[in-house]
């Protein structure tokens, strides 16, 4: 994990929105719910979270406020996804390939998997599988059993 005061900046696909995050996350992780997997279009999401306090973005940002839990965070210019705001729990979600680039100083350490139970395809990693959200995130801490092998339902 990072540094207490390491800084670690990213963009949007295009460079028009910019994003700062300072010092570790609260948590790094895998999402398998159908929100995150129809947002970005992907079997599975990558993410990091920071208190609001600890994230800057900047830029022309179109925000979707699709559900109560999740404000999710796209450039205007290039359509990028770029965060996903955590109004209940004051946290923003930046994600790990946000902070991704030639010059990136985050490393994405994931610890678990979130919403397990919706997933579309098996991930046999050795990391706890929650089949919502652990405890201390509001989850019941419930875990699914690790799949034999890795692939498609």
């Amino acid at each position: 994990m990072a540094e207490d005061n390491q800084v670690h900046h990213g963009s949007c696909y295009c460079g028009a929105v910019t994003v700062t995050v300072e010092g570790p996350p609260a948590a790094a992780a895998y999402c398998h719910c159908q929100e995150c997997r129809k947002w970005h279009s992907a079997p599975i999401n990558a993410w990091s979270i920071w208190p609001d306090a600890k994230v800057t973005i900047d830029g022309p940002v179109i925000t979707s406020d699709v559900s109560e839990r999740s404000r999710r965070i796209s450039c205007a210019k290039c359509g990028g996804c770029v965060a996903n705001l955590k109004p209940a729990v004051n946290m923003t979600v930046v994600y790990p390939m946000t902070l991704a680039g030639p010059d990136a100083t985050y490393s994405f350490e994931p610890q678990f998997h979130i919403f397990y139970n919706e997933r579309v395809m098996d991930v046999s990693d050795g990391l706890p599988k929650f089949v919502d959200m652990p405890k201390p995130f509001g989850g019941s801490g419930n875990t699914a059993d690790e799949p034999q092998r890795t692939g498609w339902h």
